[in-house]
């Protein structure tokens, strides 16, 4: 037999972990996860992989932002060209005014 015992309290979801002969609180666990299955060890191997998703998934969004932006870009740049084309004129150097 063991010389602790786990109780969960209903309220806060902490773990208690309470010595069987006196009663004695040795340690108070509060769950790593909002759901937890008991086992720490599992808890923060569940954490770790919410957080490598969380990253995966803000990754991904960034990418599309950038492509987004570099769409605009692109696109933005073949109507100047566009407009250049068009006009048969060759623009005006500034430093050639002299």
């Amino acid at each position: 037999m063991d010389e602790t015992f786990k109780v969960t309290c209903p309220d806060c979801d902490n773990i208690l972990v309470v010595r069987r002969r006196d009663g004695k609180v040795l340690e108070d666990r509060r769950p790593i996860v909002d759901e937890s299955t008991g086992d720490r060890f599992q808890d923060a191997f569940q954490k770790v992989k919410g957080r490598a998703r969380q990253v995966d998934d803000k990754v991904a969004d960034l990418k599309r932002k950038e492509q987004d932006r570099l769409k605009g870009a692109d696109d933005f740049f073949k109507e100047a060209l566009k407009r250049a084309q068009k006009d048969k004129e060759k623009p005006v150097n500034p430093l050639d005014r002299d």
